[in-house]
């Protein structure tokens, strides 16, 4: 019983790094007046994941995607001091690969 334990959690991994931290970020060309206008619309997360199999991807996250999922949901247009972290789930054979950007959404 303790060594299927064991191989459960060895098989049930993950890591995640931190990638990088952004001053300003957007996924659109936006006119400098809706810029200056621009409010805060409180701090959120944003996340791209791609399936894996076997170590075969399908596909890869993208940093765009996460943004764009982050400005949604409130209207934004950018986001400030945005920080950008790939996660790795492993689950034995199969796993994810995600992005993840948190920042505070201006729109």
């Amino acid at each position: 019983m303790r060594l299927a334990a064991v191989l459960a959690l060895a098989g049930t991994v993950g890591c995640a790094v931190h990638v990088a931290s952004l001053k300003v970020v957007t996924t659109k060309r936006i006119p400098a007046d809706r810029i200056r206008s621009a409010r805060s619309r409180g701090w959120r997360d944003g996340h791209s994941c791609r399936f894996w199999l076997v170590g075969l991807p399908f596909g890869l996250p993208q940093v765009d995607e996460a943004i764009d999922e982050a400005l949604a949901p409130v209207g934004g247009i950018l986001m400030r001091d945005v920080t950008v972290t790939s996660a790795h789930s492993v689950y034995v054979l199969f796993g994810w690969h995600c992005y993840r950007v948190r920042g505070e959404v201006f729109g």
